[in-house]
């Protein structure tokens, strides 16, 4: 049975009242109140409890069993290591995961001001051989000694969706993301990023992500990397011109034990945009490839350019093993392969963004992250007319349907968002009053975790910040028909056409 396990710290400080909650549903336990995310943690012996994390958290948690770690809005529920960011690795890291087959869910959460000597400033998944999913969080201000400035990932299969992974720092290579195998954990290891936006982090190589091919501990296995309706933006390398450089990738494959010549990576990109990532060698600058061993490397439906000058190199084909590219616009290239000419492929290079129809602002155009939108009639609208031979997403980085002959890149210009009605068979949601004028109040048979309203256009004009006492205030709202999305507890989600009147 579920039920609710509340927690309500307030604590006096010059005045200001904070108040923070942390529940595990059921609480079958007998532990209300837990005093930290920790306690609930440690409490819990059930794979399918959720602990339910409300309001600024000021703790480093570990965990090791299966459970998930839910908050209903990342930029008010947040996991911190420390109340300020730091970057000289003497704190703390925010979430630790650790050896095991486990079954790991974190979802709508902020991660911040994790400050570690080691790997994974903010999240460090070590041998999860089960699954961890990593959903709608903001990675933000996390430092890290080694690799992976806000996210750790060795020897795990790992999900990450919706997040926003902003201005992050290692000392070393990864400022966002660190992948790696590890033949401790005796799997492959499947990273698979979706809809998702990174930017702005920094590291020595690889500004936004680093995939370690682990020639001391991991090349027995295999590390496949799936970018898939995502943006990669405004992310730098800081090592100098003579380092390995890769302002958006550094993918350093090791040989194989069966193969020596192609390596044990493999990075693949579905509707990706990549857009100016910077390295101080000019040909370093955006998806760079180590010379161990090649990177297998496929990109389909892209956009990757450094900004508008092509003399930076937004991708080097240099060390990989290129098996295909599709409907792709590209900046400048190194080594670029014959195939990318072929015109069956239809790849256009040596572009810019302008050129692409990238405006080069991240913008809220709806959904969780912010995009880079394309302008209407550029060269990416409806530009993906070639043949991809593989199943291709039917939504875009916003979860915006695609329409027709299908746009480049991570964004879908004319994009709709779905008003069919998607609740499941066990929950009914009702709303009320529709016409509404200030409250809407909202009816279910599970729990609600929060509410979108999208206008006719499909751009997002509201976001729950909490649901209290299942009702919105839409006082602000023009008059005019609206889509309303709703997702409940067990993640399932509904729409209703909303009417709003005055």
């Amino acid at each position: 049975m579920i039920q609710n396990i509340t927690l309500l710290l307030c604590a006096v400080l010059t005045l200001t009242v904070s108040a923070q909650t942390v529940n595990i549903e059921g609480d079958p336990y007998g532990g209300n109140p837990y005093a930290s995310i920790n306690d609930a943690v440690a409490a819990s012996t059930n794979a399918a409890d959720v602990i339910l994390v409300t309001g600024i958290h000021t703790e480093s948690v570990t965990i090791q069993k299966s459970i998930t770690l839910r908050g209903t809005d990342p930029s008010a529920d947040i996991i911190q290591a420390a109340a300020s960011p730091g970057s000289d690795g003497s704190g703390t890291r925010v979430l630790s995961l650790n050896e095991g087959a486990f079954t790991i869910n974190i979802e709508n959460l902020g991660i911040r001001h994790g400050n570690v000597t080691g790997n994974g400033g903010g999240i460090f998944v070590d041998k999860v051989t089960g699954s961890v999913s990593l959903s709608n969080l903001i990675v933000e201000n996390n430092y890290a000694s080694s690799n992976g400035g806000a996210i750790g990932l060795a020897g795990t299969i790992a999900t990450i969706s919706e997040c926003t992974i902003q201005n992050n720092t290692s000392n070393l290579d990864g400022g966002a993301i660190l992948a790696a195998p590890n033949n401790a954990s005796g799997i492959n290891s499947v990273i698979d990023i979706k809809q998702s936006l990174i930017d702005s982090n920094t590291g020595r190589n690889g500004g936004a992500i680093y995939i370690n091919g682990n020639a001391n501990f991991g090349n027995d296995y295999l590390i496949e990397v799936n970018i898939e309706n995502s943006t990669i933006s405004n992310n730098s390398a800081t090592s100098a011109s003579g380092g390995n450089g890769g302002g958006a990738i550094w993918s350093a494959s090791r040989p194989w034990t069966s193969n020596t010549a192609v390596g044990n990576i493999t990075l693949g990109l579905v509707h990706a945009t990549f857009y100016n990532n910077a390295h101080a060698a000019l040909n370093k600058s955006g998806l760079q490839f180590g010379s161990a061993a090649q990177t297998n490397f496929s990109a389909y439906n892209s956009i990757v350019v450094a900004g508008d000058d092509v003399t930076v190199k937004a991708l080097n084909f240099a060390n990989t093993n290129t098996t295909d590219v599709i409907n792709c616009i590209l900046g400048g290239l190194n080594a670029a392969p014959a195939l990318v000419d072929d015109v069956n492929k239809n790849n256009q290079k040596g572009k810019t963004a302008t050129f692409a129809g990238l405006t080069g602002t991240l913008t809220d155009e709806g959904g969780s992250t912010l995009v880079l939108p394309i302008s209407e009639s550029s060269t990416a609208d409806d530009y993906c007319t070639a043949a991809t031979g593989i199943t291709m997403p039917t939504i875009d980085q916003r979860g915006y349907t695609r329409e027709g002959v299908q746009d480049a890149g991570a964004f879908e210009f004319g994009g709709t968002l779905s008003v069919e009605n998607v609740a499941s068979k066990d929950n009914t949601l009702k709303i009320f009053p529709n016409p509404a004028k200030v409250i809407l109040h909202l009816s279910s048979s599970n729990t609600i975790t929060r509410a979108f309203i999208y206008d006719m256009t499909g751009k997002r004009v509201f976001q729950s910040q909490k649901i209290n006492n299942n009702s919105l205030d839409v006082s602000q709202l023009k008059v005019g028909l609206y889509t309303l999305q709703v997702e409940d507890i067990n993640h399932n989600w509904s729409s209703n056409k909303l009417v709003i009147s005055r």
